[in-house]
């Protein structure tokens, strides 16, 4: 389970102040309780995860960056994790890849090339990743994906292209 928003606004899934020019100056957190046989997972960095002792398991994610509320997003499922330490321009940043768990193979293989590459253009072409202190997380998701500041949903299908497509019609598409 997941949501992306982006316009329509985050008001659709939880009562808030929905305006995306409105952001909290000190960060946010994001509290789920789910069955305990899932994994519940958003931005930033995990505050603390209990179990409920009645099937249920409550886990706590913050960031301390401004977000705007459309950007909070949970990501509740059958997750399992695997992270790195990539040396960027402004020093080390934890990347934390949640992925569904019939697709670990696929997304070891993937994954960590494909960030690395993207991560290298956007610091040279745009200057240090800007969310250091909440780390940097690529999450499977069943939408087609959409940045979450510091929780990037990926719903590609593990293909290069849009979907294993083209839409450039000259063929570099299909080189990322």
């Amino acid at each position: 389970m997941t949501v992306a928003c982006q316009g329509l606004g985050a008001s659709v899934w939880y009562p808030c102040k929905d305006h995306q020019s409105d952001e909290p100056d000190k960060g946010a957190s994001l509290t789920m309780t789910v069955p305990d046989t899932l994994t519940a997972v958003a931005n930033g960095r995990i505050q603390f995860t209990k179990n409920n002792g009645d099937g249920t398991a409550t886990t706590k994610w913050a960031v301390v960056n401004p977000i705007s509320n459309y950007c909070l997003i949970p990501y509740i499922g059958k997750y399992v994790n695997f992270s790195e330490v990539y040396k960027g321009e402004t020093g080390n940043l934890t990347l934390n890849y949640w992925v569904l768990d019939y697709n670990q193979a696929k997304a070891k293989n993937y994954m960590p090339e494909q960030v690395h590459k993207m991560l290298t253009a956007f610091e040279y072409w745009f200057g240090p990743y800007p969310f250091y202190e909440d780390g940097y997380q690529l999450f499977d998701a069943s939408h087609s994906g959409m940045e979450h500041q510091s929780a990037v949903s990926y719903g590609n299908g593990y293909k290069f292209g849009y979907r294993g497509k083209d839409p450039s019609g000259f063929g570099w598409g299909l080189k990322f």
